[in-house]
């Protein structure tokens, strides 16, 4: 399978679960997780303030792939509070129940 199917299949699972904000698939974006390739694979890491967090240097897409969804569910925060539930994203509201 190539890169192409491999990023499509992931954006098609992780937008089911994730706010479009929370991720972006083949570049930059600020306060998201963020995969793209370059020079020799793939790096995952945290878009914050113009620069690349905790990155992750990955040889396959499908690595990659997997480092990427434990970003994401790592970063997820969940806080429950008597009956209703607030979730944060790195520190903020994304849902409040």
């Amino acid at each position: 399978m190539d890169s192409e199917k491999y990023l499509a299949a992931l954006d098609k699972v992780v937008k089911k679960r994730f706010p479009c904000t929370a991720y972006h698939i083949g570049g930059y974006q600020e306060a998201a997780v963020c995969i793209q390739s370059d020079d020799v694979g793939w790096m995952v890491y945290n878009g914050e303030r113009g620069n690349r967090y905790d990155k992750i240097e990955c040889d396959t897409i499908l690595k990659a792939c997997l480092e990427f969804i434990r970003k994401l569910t790592h970063n997820i925060q969940e806080y429950f509070h008597g009956g209703r539930i607030d979730i944060y994203y790195n520190r903020r509201y994304i849902i409040r129940g």
